[in-house]
């Protein structure tokens, strides 16, 4: 959870390293954005998970966070921020076909590609996780129980976890798998329902 500007930074490092099209320099920048392929979206993605990690920052720090319990003037701040936020990352939804609530993915996401993305607003996923195109995370019946997902971990275009369910860490979900139950970690799963294919 991201509550200081420093584990924004930290966060925002760590997400960007898998963007290399992204550069501060903006000669760079410009090169890349007009000579790059033109069907490449990795600016339109990397500003999605911008907006997004700013989103949260300002959301931790509102009157609406239930971590401070003394409201305080920069508290007004950052929920005035926050509206403004909220407005850019879902015209960027919009753009991307990305439902990513707030606080539920950890430092160093990775989206290699655009299309639709569902994650439901009570899935708790780890660090370094990379997520293709055209999956969801979701609930069965009570939206409230949603699945966990450990570090490092690789989620194959077209997949499906859902359920109350726990995944381990550097666990490899193949496309198009549906995950209905645990799965350990050091895996490799797949089909429909998946099943344990072969261990890493």
């Amino acid at each position: 959870m991201i509550t200081t500007k420093l584990e924004l930074q930290e966060c925002l490092k760590a997400d960007s390293r898998n963007y290399k099209k992204r550069n501060k320099w903006w000669l760079k920048s410009m090169i890349n954005k007009f000579v790059t392929n033109p069907i490449n979206d990795q600016e339109l993605i990397w500003n999605y998970i911008r907006e997004l990690r700013y989103n949260e920052y300002f959301l931790n720090n509102s009157i609406l966070s239930n971590i401070i319990f003394i409201r305080s003037f920069k508290s007004y701040i950052f929920t005035f921020r926050l509206i403004i936020s909220n407005l850019r990352l879902k015209r960027l939804a919009y753009r991307t076909g990305f439902q990513i609530p707030p606080n539920t993915i950890d430092e160093g996401l990775t989206i290699w590609h655009w299309g639709n993305i569902i994650i439901n607003p009570h899935a708790m996923i780890g660090k370094n996780c990379t997520l293709n195109a055209n999956i969801i995370i979701g609930h069965k019946n009570d939206g409230t129980k949603a699945p966990s997902i450990g570090d490092n971990c690789f989620v194959g275009a077209g997949a499906k976890v859902i359920g109350p369910i726990t995944i381990g860490n550097n666990v490899v979900i193949a496309p198009n798998a549906v995950v209905v139950k645990n799965v350990p970690s050091n895996v490799v799963v797949a089909g429909i329902p998946a099943k344990i294919i072969k261990e890493i």
